[in-house]
């Protein structure tokens, strides 16, 4: 019996094996990996379809019945407003016809118009409802004050329309003389529009005098103003003439020299520089230009100096900087002979510990041993 449950087992893990190699060989082969089930995509997405379309199914008919559900509501909702509003209706018309105020059973207590309607304190002195201590009777008390009042009313209200008809009386003369009035302001106004109608007349003839007489002046007036301007272009050719023949435009310097003292030129005169003193100017332009000159070559001899002095320190420095040069190279050449000697060490001791201190080194061996599996 144990014979054949070794045997069922080796089989097990035998045919565990054989689906774990198959499974690594299809998780491994790209063409496995690449494949799509269509079928089973196709199915999934029809059974997707179908679901979709049991969903919408259903969704229509909870849709149809809330619609009617909806429709039941508002139809009980609108009887509902009916009901009420009929009673409402019924409780408004009861309170108006059997809940009136005056059928209140406190409202002759309540009534505003009590007093109204009600019987006065007393009629008269000899109101048999007066008692000694109903405090309705005084002393010096009238009880015709009212009616007094009335006729005096009545008398003022007389008087005041006798007044008014006087008033208006009054009025209607006041406007029949206004309209008389009226009509001597018309006829004065018509006289007054003849009156100015002569004067306008009148004024036209004595515009046009006026205008005749303006005329006269303004040809007296061009004439005399072209007699002055004949005057005026006379004299001014006589001017020129004058200014032509006199000192005043020529460049004689004597005109710029002052009478009362030679030596001092006039400003408002002056016809420039006599030919001694323009000799003068170009002199000590001449002497100027002598010492600029000079100035400039011992300027020029200077900055030679200078451009020597600088050309000297350049070359010390260019000198200065080849041997500094040199004493660079030289160093990197002792640096790298040192760096040489220090990798050489480096690899023996490299060596050295590779060899002897660190035998068991790992090797590729040790890395292909992972991803053998699928899990």
């Amino acid at each position: 019996m144990s014979m054949v449950t070794d045997y069922k087992e080796d089989r097990m893990v035998e045919l565990r094996r054989s689906k774990e190699a198959e499974r690594l060989k299809r998780i491994k082969d790209p063409a496995q990996r690449m494949a799509i089930d269509t079928a089973a995509l196709e199915a999934q997405v029809a059974e997707k379809a179908a679901a979709k379309a049991a969903e919408q199914t259903r969704t229509a008919v909870y849709d149809d019945s809330r619609l009617y559900m909806d429709q039941q509501l508002v139809y009980l909702e609108q009887e509902r407003r009916a009901a009420e509003k009929i009673k409402a209706a019924a409780v408004d018309e009861f309170r108006a016809t059997m809940q009136t105020k005056a059928q209140g059973r406190d409202f002759d207590l309540n009534d505003p118009n009590a007093l109204k309607v009600g019987a006065p304190a007393r009629l008269g002195d000899d109101d048999p409802r007066l008692s000694v201590s109903g405090m309705q009777k005084f002393h010096g008390e009238d009880l015709g004050h009212a009616y007094k009042i009335k006729a005096q009313r009545e008398e003022i209200a007389a008087s005041n329309g006798a007044l008014a008809a006087a008033k208006a009386s009054a009025k209607a003369a006041m406007q029949a003389e206004e309209a008389a009035f009226a009509a001597s302001m018309l006829q004065i106004d018509s006289m007054k529009v003849e009156l100015e109608q002569t004067a306008q007349d009148a004024r036209s003839k004595t515009n046009r005098a006026v205008s005749e007489y303006n005329q006269a002046q303004a040809a007296a007036r061009t004439e005399r103003e072209r007699a002055l301007q004949i005057r005026d272009q006379q004299q001014n050719v006589e001017e020129i003439q004058e200014q032509l023949a006199g000192q005043t435009l020529t460049e004689d310097p004597l005109v710029g020299r002052s009478f009362i003292a030679p030596n001092r030129l006039r400003p408002d005169h002056y016809k420039g520089m006599a030919p001694e003193e323009k000799a003068l100017v170009i002199s000590e332009q001449e002497a100027q230009r002598a010492a600029n000159a000079v100035a400039k070559a011992a300027a020029t001899t200077d900055k030679a100096d200078s451009d020597a002095a600088l050309e000297a320190i350049r070359l010390e420095r260019c000198a200065g900087e080849a041997r500094v040069a040199n004493m660079r190279a030289e160093m990197r050449k002792r640096m790298m002979l040192e760096n040489k000697e220090l990798a050489a060490s480096q690899g023996a001791s490299k060596a050295f510990l590779e060899s002897a201190v660190y035998p068991n080194a790992i090797t590729e061996e040790f890395f292909s041993q992972f991803n053998t599996t699928s899990r």
